[in-house]
């Protein structure tokens, strides 16, 4: 049924929402003295990184969200290097299958990079970024250019996301989409076309 796997990066295939998050924290101290504030955080699970570093410097200043997001970037290849990353089960098997396969990720290109010696980037046929983006997830545009480069239809493909934001912005697309349980915080199951806990489970 499915010629194509489109998979969302932090979260999904990389255990990094913590080292994401004291990496924010850390970047955020080194700027303003101050990690994230309760109100901040409605602006911060599932946006982008770009979002993120908009909304903060919008409202504290001091910085441009460009400049966040390069001492972000530092301290996060800093929380990896000394502590690690738990890769998701399924993960390698899912990716000897012959089918075509994406990243399709909120993350810029240089801050998944840092993990180049865990994940084999040359196996995916294309690769979407926050880079490559006007509009970012929920919005359908991530996953629209990723089927426009794969060349295939939405109906031949599935993709797997933790997150509400990446969940909407699969399905808004018109692509199957598996909520990934082994590394999310919220239960997105009522939302996603099936849940599964690991990417064993993804039958094709």
């Amino acid at each position: 049924m499915f010629k194509a796997a489109l998979l969302d990066f932090d979260n999904t295939i990389l255990g990094t929402e913590k080292g994401n998050f004291k990496a924010f924290h850390d970047a955020m101290h080194d700027f303003y003295g101050h990690g994230l504030r309760v109100d901040d955080f409605l602006h911060f699970s599932g946006s982008s990184w770009l979002d993120i570093f908009r909304y903060i410097t919008n409202k504290y200043g001091k910085i441009t969200a460009e400049e966040l997001n390069v001492r972000f970037i530092e301290r996060k290849a800093e929380f990896f290097a000394h502590h690690g990353v738990v890769v998701a089960d399924g993960f390698r098997e899912l990716m000897e299958k012959p089918i075509l396969r994406a990243i399709v990720t909120g993350s810029s290109r240089a801050e998944i990079e840092i993990f180049s010696h865990i994940v084999d980037f040359s196996a995916f046929d294309t690769i979407v970024t926050n880079d490559d983006i006007v509009n970012g997830k929920p919005h359908p545009e991530p996953y629209l250019l990723a089927l426009q480069r794969l060349n295939i239809e939405a109906s031949k493909s599935f993709a797997v996301e933790d997150s509400k934001m990446g969940i909407t912005s699969a399905r808004s697309a018109g692509v199957f989409t598996y909520f990934l349980r082994q590394f999310a915080d919220e239960d997105h199951t009522s939302i996603a076309d099936r849940a599964v806990d690991s990417m064993r489970e993804i039958i094709f």
